[in-house]
């Protein structure tokens, strides 16, 4: 009996070792995570496969005096577990498991800890990491974690970044954006090479620190009031499923956890075709919205963005240019548009502030973003302009306004002259920006305002939210459905980094009355906002010719979006009117973008002013031309060859509508510019040239000739082995002869439009491969002329069926 009894205690003894030594488990739909007693993980596994990478990874670390203190007890009561770390301290946190997902929510914790991360902990793949959204997708299965709140954030500040990377050996390239680089630190999911490692991390922002902002190693960083100024409440969610349906999951997930889960056209947005939809923007009025809403419906888009709708930023005061009365003046347009199936945008930069808003004159608000205080040496006078302080490190980093504050007046400097123990303000504007200019003791606070190159101020968190507060109002009031947050970096110079920019969205979404078919997009995505943001989409056209105009950072952009499982956009197009440096836009520079969209599946934003709307002559056949290569990609009528064949940008293609459902989709050969100076003429030589030419296939040409220097040509001819074209009439400088595929020609002017028709003779036709080709024409004076030539070539047609 008594070895029987020994025997039992024995087996029981090893059955509780076994099961401290395998710690507890955590479950939910496809996910098992185990801890050991210490507070470790000691497995992850997503559909029974196990991804925890090799090394020690705690549930939590914290950070004090920039030493990272780790858990090593871990005790559990129900959903409470209780971390014991090295330091002696503790830190309680409430643990879920849910249909969805698995929680942890800090509940408990010291103020001697400046920061804590959620990890950092690696899973074994790297195969498909999204560094923002924070997931991770191997060969059938997908592993995540996110933030629940905006006080947590994605990745570690960076003061903090070389301890964990140090301390768990890792680091990761930067994400290259079109608008940014962003460091591993910053990112949620890291590419470590040998896998991912996954870094969430919450800072104690109750106390008034100093903070690098931009290139200021110490800018003053104000305390954040209420709950969000605590570790306490940091949550993260924990889940996994199947790879093809871990997307869906997250929509689960944002339900489950009250997260925002945006809905545009009775689909959440991150599922909806419509949040790729292409669109319009433009700087309409009131006077001229009729006009452009027919443009709109003729481009087939169902959005029309206007570029810049307001005097001021801060309260966000309506131009007079663009509506006579305010708010109740967009909601008419907003009506007249809705009435047509047609919602509309604007434009912002979110936190910027002009100094022509009434935050900054005739009083400054109290709560314009500081970079620190600086110390007069003396008093002030009210007409004193140059301003003696003590040496202070707020002038290292360059700025565009110069600006401070003192009590109610703002003051700008020119220049800043070092001395000794002291500095001296030089050139200074007193009542700067429209405020007062008044006498103040030298134990008044003399603030160093941040400002940025566009001239603008920043508010601080506090005036902020009141920005996010008045666009939430406009929206409410007029009933836009579409705003960019374009330069929602600007919410970091307030030294609070990612939650900066994840309060500014969530201020204005919270007060939104009405969410639905709202899209909200931004120049860059945070890991927060992914939830919140419809789509990312970035400008930028300006200053390049279509096809050269950031066409890296385009594509680059569309595998990121695939990674991070975000609708995909292909950023802004501009089509222009002619001017000194570029030519007008072509139908064959529009399709080249348009079949970049259709190739990589991207919407897209076409930016055309109202001159160019009216002005270009060929602007309805561009708007067709948007109109059908969308339908067909809203419609997924390409198939995967074409569209790979599509995406590549060394390509040209043209499509051709034959019915409502029938298109016949054409590559194109376009040659480079081909110039004839007629002032280089031998003598007695007759107008022309001598060409090479090549095509791909046999067949006719279209050609684009313009005529420059003054001059005016006529009757040019082209001749090949195949025949001669002889096209009747005059052109003169900056008008354009356009031949099509089918031999008709128009005379137009610089923008293409119409002259008139012009008589043809013969037929254009190239050889396949490389001939030689003789240009001539008439010249009819001595005046110096250009002559410069493009052709194209179609090759053999391939049917596209829009399918219903």
């Amino acid at each position: 009996m008594r070895n029987k009894l020994k025997i039992l205690w024995t087996l029981c003894f090893i059955f509780m070792l076994t099961n401290l030594s395998q710690g507890v488990e955590l479950k939910t739909k496809q996910t098992q995570i185990t801890l050991d007693d210490k507070g470790y993980y000691s497995s992850i596994k997503v559909a029974g496969k196990e991804l925890l990478g090799k090394g020690s990874y705690p549930i939590l670390s914290a950070v004090k005096a920039q030493q990272i203190i780790l858990p090593k007890e871990l005790k559990i009561k129900g959903d409470q577990y209780l971390l014991s770390m090295e330091d002696g301290q503790q830190i309680e946190l409430k643990v879920k498991q849910l249909a969805q997902a698995i929680t942890y929510e800090i509940i408990k914790i010291s103020d001697v800890y400046n920061m804590v991360v959620f990890g950092p902990v690696k899973i074994n793949s790297h195969e498909v990491v999204g560094e923002i959204v924070g997931i991770v997708q191997d060969v059938g299965v997908a592993f995540g974690m996110q933030a629940l709140n905006a006080k947590t954030n994605g990745g570690i500040p960076q003061e903090s970044a070389s301890l964990y990377s140090s301390k768990f050996t890792y680091t990761g390239a930067n994400t290259e954006l079109s608008v940014a680089s962003v460091p591993f630190y910053n990112l949620v999911a890291v590419d470590a090479k040998d896998g991912t490692v996954f870094q969430l991390s919450a800072r104690n922002r109750q106390k008034i620190e100093y903070r690098k902002v931009q290139q200021l190693e110490k800018s003053l960083t104000l305390p954040v009031a209420g709950p969000d100024g605590s570790i306490i409440g940091a949550k993260i969610a924990l889940f996994g499923d199947h790879r093809d349906a871990i997307l869906n999951r997250i929509g689960h997930v944002e339900l489950e956890q009250g997260l925002p889960h945006p809905m545009l056209d009775g689909e959440w947005d991150k599922i909806s075709r419509s949040a790729m939809d292409s669109y319009l923007i433009s700087n309409f009025s009131e006077e001229d919205f009729d006009f452009v809403l027919d443009k709109v419906q003729m481009a087939g888009f169902r959005n029309v963005y206007h570029t810049d709708p307001f005097e001021t930023w801060g309260h966000f005061k309506w131009k007079s240019s663009f509506v006579k009365d305010g708010d109740q003046g967009v909601k008419v347009l907003v009506d007249k548009a809705k009435a047509k199936g047609i919602r509309v945008g604007v434009h912002t930069l979110t936190n910027f502030l002009t100094t022509n808003d009434t935050y900054v004159t005739p009083i400054p608000s109290k709560h314009l973003l500081k970079q620190g205080e600086l110390k007069l040496l003396h008093n002030l006078n009210a007409d004193q302009q140059e301003i003696e302080i003590q040496v202070s490190g707020l002038f290292e980093m360059p700025l565009s306004l110069n600006a401070m504050q003192i009590d109610d007046e703002l003051i700008t400097f020119g220049k800043v002259e070092k001395m000794n123990n002291r500095m001296r303000l030089t050139d200074c504007k007193r009542g700067a920006f429209g405020t007062k200019a008044t006498a103040h003791d030298q134990v008044q606070p003399l603030y160093k305002l941040w400002d940025y190159p566009y001239k603008t101020l920043f508010p601080d968190l506090v005036l902020q939210d009141e920005f996010a507060q008045r666009l939430a109002t406009i929206f409410n009031t007029t009933g836009l459905k579409q705003i960019s947050f374009d330069g929602l970096e600007g919410s970091m110079y307030t030294g609070h980094d990612y939650y900066a920019t994840a309060r500014f969205i969530t201020e204005y979404y919270k007060n939104l009355k009405d969410k639905t078919d709202l899209i909200n997009d931004a120049s860059r995505l945070d890991h927060f906002l992914w939830h919140t943001h419809t789509r990312m989409n970035w400008g930028e056209p300006w200053g390049e010719e279509m096809r050269k105009g950031q066409v890296e950072n385009r594509i680059k952009n569309q595998e990121y979006f695939r990674r991070n499982l975000f609708p995909r956009m292909l950023g802004w197009f501009l089509v222009r009117l002619a001017d000194r440096k570029f030519e007008t836009t072509t139908l064959e520079d529009l399709e080249w973008a348009l079949s970049e969209s259709a190739g990589f599946d991207s919407g897209y934003a076409m930016s055309i002013n109202m001159q160019t709307l009216r002005k270009h002559g060929q602007i309805d056949q561009l708007l067709e031309a948007m109109k059908n290569w969308d339908v067909l990609r809203k419609a997924k009528a390409f198939n995967d060859d074409q569209m790979k064949r599509l995406r590549d940008p060394e390509t040209e293609w043209h499509l051709k509508k034959v019915t409502e459902d029938q298109f016949l989709l054409y590559p194109l050969y376009i040659s480079d510019r081909y110039r004839c100076d007629l002032s280089e003429m031998q003598p007695g030589q007759p107008g022309g040239a001598d060409w090479f030419w090549h095509a791909p296939n046999e067949g006719t040409y279209a050609l684009r000739l313009k005529v420059e220097g003054g001059g005016t040509i006529s009757n040019p001819s082209f001749t090949t082995s195949k025949g001669v074209i002889k096209i009747e009439g005059a052109i003169e400088t900056d008008q354009y002869l356009l031949l099509d595929h089918d031999g008709n020609a128009l005379l137009t002017d610089k923008n293409f439009n119409t002259i008139k028709k012009l008589p043809v003779q013969g037929k254009a036709v190239l050889p396949q491969g490389n001939s030689s080709i003789a240009f001539a024409c008439d010249v009819q004076d001595d005046t110096p002329t250009e002559v410069l030539v493009r052709y194209s070539v179609r090759g053999e047609a391939e049917k596209i069926t829009k399918r219903r």
